[in-house]
């Protein structure tokens, strides 16, 4: 029987409480694929730095992948933890396509097609927002979040993107915009930007912001450019003009987003043995 296994993938996070929303989304995973080998990695050199010397490793992707093959796992599902297809999902693309073609050679002399140090199935689930359909369904998934009071606005913090892929923070406001009179999208690095949310908020006399952060976890940015102390804050900028309640958790802690993850993998995993 040849063996399994899920690889997570995710830029990673050295704040404690962040982790915490790794681990409960890990819990779902292990949940809806009992039994199957489910392991992490993280992209971000710092970060597996940073942990590397509290004692916590953490491998890259590359690694990760190198050692579950050592190991003699042959058939690996790669999930893309990750929001919008960016950079880090990009860098992914290139890692999982290089390590399918470990196949070794063929020929008289061998015994199968598949050489010692080659997965015989490595596939790639992608990210959060991916197809129409997924941004369908996390406008679908903020329904029970969005305030009944049409005074009270919802404010949605993602990170923001320097890759292409920025332009899916745009597509995802305007549809957001399309189901709700109050609800807004924004950016701390990029388009739509804070200044584009305040002038949303302008058009209407809105008296309440809830503030969330659009990232899969609550960590550094949504605890300082959100939270933070500092005047600008996104907190600190709102709470002039109106009062401003901040939900630190992350996306990966609304079950119903965890699952668009997991439908996912499972799209991944069912590949396994095709």
């Amino acid at each position: 029987m040849e063996k399994k296994a899920i690889l997570l993938v995710t830029f990673g996070t050295s704040v404690n409480q962040a982790t915490a929303a790794f681990k409960k989304f890990e819990d779902k995973v292990r949940a809806a694929f009992p039994g199957i080998e489910l392991r992490w990695a993280y992209t971000a050199k710092s970060i597996r730095g940073v942990l590397a010397k509290k004692g916590t490793v953490i491998d890259s992707p590359i690694t990760a992948l190198a050692k579950l093959q050592d190991e003699g796992y042959t058939r690996v599902a790669v999930q893309s933890v990750h929001i919008l297809p960016g950079q880090e999902y990009y860098d992914l693309v290139n890692v999982v396509d290089n390590m399918s073609h470990l196949q070794g050679s063929s020929g008289k002399h061998f015994q199968t097609k598949i050489g010692k140090f080659g997965f015989h199935q490595l596939t790639l689930g992608t990210p959060l927002l991916y197809h129409q359909a997924d941004y369908q369904e996390v406008v679908k998934c903020l329904r029970d979040i969005v305030p009944g009071d049409p005074q009270h606005a919802l404010v949605l913090a993602g990170h923001g993107s320097g890759h292409h892929t920025f332009s899916a923070y745009g597509c995802l406001n305007d549809m957001l915009r399309q189901n709700y009179q109050n609800v807004f999208l924004g950016t701390i690095e990029g388009y739509p930007s804070l200044d584009d949310v305040k002038a949303d908020l302008a058009r209407k006399d809105y008296k309440q912001v809830t503030l969330i952060p659009f990232m899969n976890i609550a960590g550094d940015h949504a605890i300082n450019d959100l939270a933070g102390d500092e005047p600008d804050s996104w907190q600190n900028e709102l709470a002039q003009n109106y009062q401003v309640i901040t939900i630190l958790k992350g996306l990966l802690e609304y079950d119903n987003i965890a699952e668009i993850y997991i439908c996912h993998i499972r799209q991944a995993y069912n590949k396994l043995d095709s």
